[in-house]
């Protein structure tokens, strides 16, 4: 939170340039302007920094109240309009939603909530409208281009190329590049690249790719505090490129995330692409990435939370697998949060605490899998768009 007050004064008092070189930010600009925005509202009404701090947080807590919009919103379009209200209050008080951004005051619930609106859009018909929002959630947590394959799915689907669609899909890429200019130009820093390798009218597009880079390289473990398999295999700060298994615990997180991603893309075919299916499989896409990839943080698990409290309007089987996510996702927050204020900011390798929360996490996983299998790959549920 320090940073994040830092950075938003800084941005108050000089705006976007220069702040990546002026502080070591390995966030995606989006997220900036709301620390911008916040700045500038604090500064013109004087607001003392515990002020400022609960504007910051409150960016957050409103787009979870539009996520539970959205969750009320797809279920009454379902035909599960009392469900939809009980699911959207229970998403409003999550205990990990809750901890992320009221206590700690990240923004993890930014990006969920604009994934679950990208699917809802792409489930509406509006591809292009879907596609900019995605961007908008890359740009705001790269850890969203995870659902690029489901996102891919949706708006290809049904895809015809003649004119009209040629059109569309023509006016969405120059769309996206206008909205990435519009939104990362104002942040932009040459890079080292810039008129030596890469040409300077396409060094903006390669900023974003080399901020990345540098961001991955911060915490390159197998596991970074994300309580996951890895923290099991003993993974927990040890770095992905030494050897597990005859490979590398990056090989095999790369290999496992691949075959989870093949088994849900399976789900989906087996479920004609209905719109639980896609609901449900982004669910277990973002669940399998936090258990298999390496790097994994404490929070990467939250932006699940919203698709499956979403799928559990649609079938009470998955109520235990939402409460169980929910509960991970809390408790791995709160291990890291509380062991910060001692000034110790890495769990130990075989930390007790740690071990237990992963292999809960594991547990829920494998339930999800399965319930996958038994309300998806057994029996083709029905096909309506929610």
């Amino acid at each position: 939170m320090g940073g994040y007050l830092a950075w938003s004064r800084y941005l108050a008092n000089n705006g976007p340039a220069g702040i990546y070189s002026s502080y070591h930010i390995v966030y995606a600009p989006f997220y900036l302007y709301f620390l911008w925005l916040s700045g500038l509202i604090a500064k013109a009404f004087g607001l003392p920094f515990h002020l400022h701090i609960y504007l910051i947080k409150l960016w957050a807590v409103i787009f979870e109240a539009f996520g539970a919009w959205l969750i009320f919103r797809m279920a009454v379009r379902a035909g599960r309009r009392n469900a939809g209200m009980v699911a959207a209050l229970c998403y409003l008080m999550n205990p990990g939603v809750f901890m992320n951004s009221s206590v700690w005051g990240q923004f993890d619930s930014i990006p969920a909530t604009m994934l679950l609106g990208v699917i809802f859009l792409l489930e509406s018909g509006k591809r292009n409208a879907g596609a900019l929002l995605f961007l908008t959630a890359v740009l705001t947590k790269p850890q969203s281009g995870l659902l690029v394959p489901i996102v891919l799915y949706l708006y290809f689907r049904d895809f015809r190329l003649d004119r009209k669609g040629a059109m569309r899909l023509a006016s969405g890429i120059i769309a996206g590049i206008g909205l990435y200019l519009l939104i990362v130009l104002p942040f932009y820093e040459p890079t080292s690249l810039c008129g030596a390798k890469v040409p300077a009218f396409l060094d903006p597009f390669w900023w974003l790719f080399d901020l990345y880079l540098k961001s991955v390289q911060d915490y390159p473990y197998a596991t970074a505090n994300g309580f996951n398999f890895w923290t099991l295999a003993g993974g927990q700060i040890q770095k992905d490129t030494l050897p597990f298994l005859g490979l590398t615990y990056q090989a095999w997180g790369n290999i496992l995330f691949l075959f989870s991603a093949v088994y849900v893309f399976w789900l989906l075919y087996r479920a004609r692409g209905s719109g639980f299916a896609v609901i449900y499989g982004s669910y277990l896409m973002l669940f399998s990435a936090f258990m298999w990839i390496t790097k994994m943080h404490e929070r990467y698990l939250l932006p699940a939370i919203i698709f499956i409290v979403l799928a559990s309007v649609f079938d009470r089987m998955h109520i235990p697998a939402a409460i169980l996510t929910s509960l991970c996702v809390f408790s791995n927050q709160l291990v890291i949060y509380i062991i910060s204020f001692r000034k110790v900011y890495w769990i130990q390798r075989r930390d007790p605490t740690a071990l237990c929360i992963a292999a809960a996490t594991l547990f829920t996983y494998i339930l999800a899998m399965i319930n996958g299998y038994r309300c998806l790959g057994k029996k083709s549920p029905e096909s309506g768009k929610i």
